[in-house]
This record gives C-alpha cells, structure tokens and sequence, in this order.
C-alpha cells in the first residue's frame, strides 16, 4: 500500500519527466523552424543565383518562389541578403535589391504591423505616407509650363526628408547593426545618399533657372523615392522590429527627437 509521501514522490517524479518531455518538444520545435528556415535560406539563394545568372526568367523563378517557399516573412528575406558577400562600397546596389524583391514578391509578407503613435518606426510610415503626396503633387505640376515659385514652395517641402534619412542613418541603421545586421543597411545608406544627391541637384537645377534639365529629372526623382519607401516597408521596418528589442526602441526615442521629424510630426 502506497504513502501519502509514495503518492507525493511519484507525483513530483511525473511532474519532472513532464518538464523534460516539455523541454525535449521544445527544442525539436526550435531545430525544426531552424530547419525550414536554412531550407528556406538556401531556397532563396538557389533562386536568386539562377535569376542573376540567367539561368530562370523572373516568372519561371517566381513560380518556383510559390512551390516551394510557401510563404516568406521580410526579415527572413533581408537575413538572406545579410548573408551575400560584403558590399562594393563604390556601387549603389539598388538593382540587386529590386531583384530580390521582384522574385519574391508573390510570397513576401505585405502587411504593415500595427504600433502605437510614438513608436519610432511609426513616424517613418508616417512620413512616408506625407511624401507620397508630395510625389502625386510633383508629377501633377511637371505637366504645366514652369512657375518657378511654385517649384521651390514644393522643394521646400520635399527637402524636408532629409531628415528621414538623417534619423534613420543616425538611429535605426545603428540600432540593426548592433545586432550584427550591416549588409542591407550599408546598401540602403547608399542608396539614401544617392537620393539625396538627387534631390541636392535638381534644387541647384532649379535656383540657377535650368528649367528643362530640372523638368527631365521629375519622374527620376518620384520613382527613385517609391523605390526606397517599398524597399522600407517590404524589408527595413519589418525586420527592425523582429530584430530590436522594445527597449531599444524606447530608449530610441530621445535621439529621434533630438534629430527631429519630417514636417514636425511629435506624434
């Protein structure tokens, strides 16, 4: 006949091979996501390589994307790219990326996450939202004769991004490589600066009156914008907040300040 300190034991003897059961489970579980992603990852750069080097056309590879990825979530995308080889600091690498992009975009997570008003990254959607007005703003005035003054109230207001990039370069390029995260980061700082550069330009264009050289350069100008905001949303932001932790993200907001926001949002 069993004791209440028999019954006792035996309880806390099950109890252990429970939480070792539990244990056990939970890390086939972590081997098994390791798994699927390392399959995932060389899936990505199988496809990626036989695009680049011709060997499938981008529907061909697209397709395959579907069959056999399934599903892919952003920062499983950009810790791919993180893995290619180091970046020719001299080359803007804004194809490479848009290719990437282009293959796996029929299975590419779209979806923009949900954060409060004062998250950081919820003023880079929201000062990418106010460009793309702006943008629709530049190519409804590109087809009217040129009045000056009405181009410069708008490249006031366009200039103003540069302090998106200023935070962005400063803050969250800084915070992902503190996690060991760089390579997609140094290709979008140059792609940044290449924008940039732009926009300098066409504002230099503008004031010394070339009007028809700054005219042809518009729709460069709005689609190389475009360009960087899907690259933004589809990969940068996403895999932020999959990589920083909320208390970098709080601690970020001071510096974010300090910097400042397009347009003087304080949201």
């Amino acid at each position: 006949m069993y004791s209440w300190n028999n019954i006792s034991s035996v309880n806390r003897i099950e109890t252990q091979f429970r939480s070792v059961a539990n244990g056990l489970a939970s890390r086939r579980a972590d081997e098994d996501k390791m798994t699927t992603y390392s399959n995932k990852k060389m899936t990505m750069m199988e496809l990626k390589r036989a695009y680049n080097a011709g060997e499938i056309t981008l529907e061909e590879g697209r397709k395959r994307a579907k069959a056999e990825l399934g599903t892919l979530e952003p920062y499983e995308f950009a810790v791919a790219e993180q893995g290619q080889q180091s970046l020719d600091p001299d080359e803007c690498r804004k194809e490479d990326i848009q290719a990437m992009i282009d293959l796996f975009s029929d299975v590419l997570s779209m979806k923009r996450p949900e954060l409060p008003a004062d998250h950081p990254l919820s003023h880079y959607y929201q000062e990418n939202d106010t460009l793309r007005g702006i943008l629709k703003e530049i190519e409804d005035l590109v087809q009217y004769p040129l009045i000056k003054n009405q181009w410069l109230e708008l490249y006031d207001r366009l200039e103003k991004y540069k302090i998106h990039f200023s935070r962005k370069q400063n803050q969250l390029y800084s915070a992902l490589e503190r996690h060991g995260f760089d390579r997609p980061t140094d290709t979008m700082w140059l792609l940044d600066d290449f924008i940039r550069d732009e926009i300098n330009k066409a504002r230099s264009l503008l004031d010394a009156d070339k009007d028809d050289e700054f005219i042809a350069r518009q729709q460069t100008i709005v689609d190389d914008l475009r360009d960087l905001m899907a690259k933004e949303e589809t990969i940068l932001y996403p895999t932020s907040l999959a990589l920083i932790p909320a208390a970098e993200f709080e601690q970020m907001k001071a510096g974010d300040r300090e910097i400042g926001y397009a347009w003087g949002q304080t949201a």
